[in-house]
């Protein structure tokens, strides 16, 4: 359930409120499927038991000083336990090889989030609007508290990320985007309170994730990923009579991931088997075609490195419906 309240439209402030019980998947990236959409499942490429039972409250307060940069207050609370139909597990061990099971994970946070968006202009109707982006790059911060005891949560942290995102024209070559983020944590924490890179176990081109890493596969308290994509709008396949008629296109793109861990957080609670930490930078590359019938893109991806991690693919076709103009 959520609403949201309309406070004030110039300057635009919106106050809303939601709540959900349900299950999630950890690790997934912004932007994906939710679990329960009919892609996610008919295209998945193995079964998921890692889902995790959430209870979930949050409220925020938007206020868009000038068109373009706005700040948001949140608070959320949530409570995480171990789905009693998968296999995830939280596990403490002690310093004598004990294991003890831990059944929730609690945490009241507050956050402070930035965006600035020079000259961005927008659609709007009576309550959403749609960006029609800007020539300059987009950036993004946020700094979150973790409240110790306040309404049981378990733990006290702080977390800071940001993130910068833009496109540009290359002349006839095309045109180039990119999206860098970085973060760090402080405090000792357990793993789903951590960075989980975001990985994809379906056959559906999710561009917010690397789609050759699996859920839960690599874990890190300092990060930043670099995720950079080309369109050549068609600079080679326009010299080819047949694909010059489909008006097909061809697109590159490069996805990087680079972290630390330090080893208190296992104290806290045990990894997974198959959940590794990042020794290298992690690389995936992909080749693909876009605008197949105006609205596909068909990529085929190579993970680089990491070939010797376990129940791993070190190269697959990717699908997504995507438009552009």
């Amino acid at each position: 359930g959520s609403f949201r309240y309309m406070v004030s439209k110039q300057p635009r402030q919106v106050l809303s409120g939601r709540y959900k019980y349900d299950v999630e998947q950890l690790g997934l990236g912004d932007g994906a499927l939710s679990e329960d959409n009919i892609l996610s499942t008919v295209a998945r490429r193995r079964p998921i038991t890692t889902f995790a039972l959430i209870k979930e409250a949050e409220g925020d307060y938007d206020h868009e000083w000038f068109p373009g940069f706005n700040s948001k207050i949140i608070f959320r609370w949530k409570e995480r336990r171990p789905h009693p139909l998968g296999d995830l597990n939280y596990t403490r061990i002690d310093d004598s090889g004990h294991r003890t099971s831990i059944n929730t994970i609690t945490t009241s946070e507050i956050s402070y989030h930035m965006r600035f968006a020079y000259d961005e202009k927008f659609v709007s109707g009576e309550f959403d609007r749609i960006s029609l982006g800007t020539k300059y790059p987009v950036l993004e911060a946020k700094y979150t508290y973790s409240i110790p005891d306040f309404l049981n949560s378990d733990y006290e942290y702080h977390k800071a990320t940001f993130s910068i995102r833009h496109w540009y024209p290359v002349g006839i070559l095309g045109w180039s985007q990119y999206r860098i983020e970085a973060g760090k944590y402080w405090g000792t924490l357990p793993f789903p309170l951590l960075n989980i890179f975001a990985g994809n176990e379906t056959y559906y081109f999710m561009q917010t994730a690397f789609n050759t890493m699996n859920f839960f596969e690599f874990v890190s308290d300092q990060y930043a990923t670099l995720a950079f994509t080309h369109h050549f709008d068609g600079f080679f396949l326009n010299r080819i009579p047949l694909f010059r008629k489909l008006k097909w296109r061809e697109v590159i793109a490069l996805k990087a991931a680079v972290g630390g861990f330090d080893s208190k957080h296992e104290k806290e609670m045990a990894l997974l088997a198959n959940m590794h930490t990042l020794r290298a930078p992690y690389l995936e590359a992909s080749v693909g075609i876009e605008n197949i019938f105006k609205i596909i893109r068909v990529d085929v991806i190579k993970r680089l490195n990491y070939l010797d991690n376990p129940n791993i693919i070190k190269w697959g076709i990717r699908a997504r419906f995507d438009v552009n103009f």
